[in-house]
């Protein structure tokens, strides 16, 4: 086994997770004795141990469990947490899972780790599903086409008749930037600003041509490039959580708890 992963079989090894509620990271409890007593790990060392096969260390705290350390590290644009031991000889970049409850720790922490900046996201082009006047505002990045996709579609509308506190704002693109079918029909509803016509276009209905020449549809694919998006759905949460896949309208409603 290699002893480090590339960034993109990590990234994919951590996607599957995504999709899960991505709470504050808890720490297990430790013994009596607080372990940072006796060890110690700075950055610049962990920087050394770890060389190129990162981009730089982030932050060191203690492990999930006594004995490791979490050292949260940057490649490619995006922070993972990875872990040593207490005498540095070894490296884990694997899951930690709960067993008590089945948590993922590692997954809710790249979660937690990979947070992005809401207020920066344009939202005057997006597709409103709920009340515009909704406290809670989640942002959808979606591709028409895509079968997790029209699920999701399905099970937002149920969350807004659950909770009208919650508002979905969809930004509809195609994940493949050939696909010029996809990209009109996109283009189609954003120029309508119509939410029948998104529902239309996530039923597979035939639409009708744009009518304008906005580079929104555009700007969403801009958008999903630089926050690393590597498939749809992908949703924002308003504290800045990036959560992928599709799921269930009550899963969806408890991660905005």
């Amino acid at each position: 086994m290699k002893p480090f992963l590339s960034a993109c079989a990590l990234a994919a090894f951590l996607a599957q997770f995504l999709s899960a509620p991505a709470e504050a990271f808890q720490k297990e409890p430790a013994t009596a004795k607080d372990c940072s007593e006796c060890h110690k790990l700075t950055k610049e060392e962990a920087g050394k141990i770890l060389g190129k096969k990162v981009d730089n260390v982030v932050a060191v705290t203690q492990g999930p469990f006594p004995g490791i350390w979490e050292v949260d590290v940057a490649r490619d644009g995006k922070i993972y947490p990875l872990y040593l031991d207490y005498s540095l000889k070894y490296l884990f970049n694997g899951q930690f899972i709960r067993l008590s409850d089945m948590a993922n720790l590692t997954g809710q922490r790249y979660t937690d780790l990979n947070r992005v900046d809401v207020s920066s996201i344009p939202l005057k082009d997006a597709i409103v599903v709920g009340s515009r006047s909704a406290k809670k505002k989640v942002i959808v990045l979606t591709d028409p086409t895509c079968p997790y996709c029209v699920r999701l579609h399905t099970e937002i509308k149920k969350a807004v008749e659950m909770d009208p506190e919650v508002a979905f704002h969809v930004m509809p693109y195609p994940r493949n930037k050939n696909d010029k079918a996809t990209y009109g029909n996109c283009l189609a509803v954003v120029c309508a600003k119509s939410e029948k016509l998104l529902d239309d276009a996530f039923a597979g209905k035939k639409l009708p041509g744009p009518s304008c020449k906005s580079v929104a549809v555009d700007e969403t694919m801009k958008l999903a490039d630089r926050l690393k998006i590597q498939g749809t759905p992908t949703m924002i949460l308003p504290d800045g959580r990036l959560v992928s896949g599709s799921m269930e309208a009550e899963a969806l409603l408890a991660l905005l708890k």
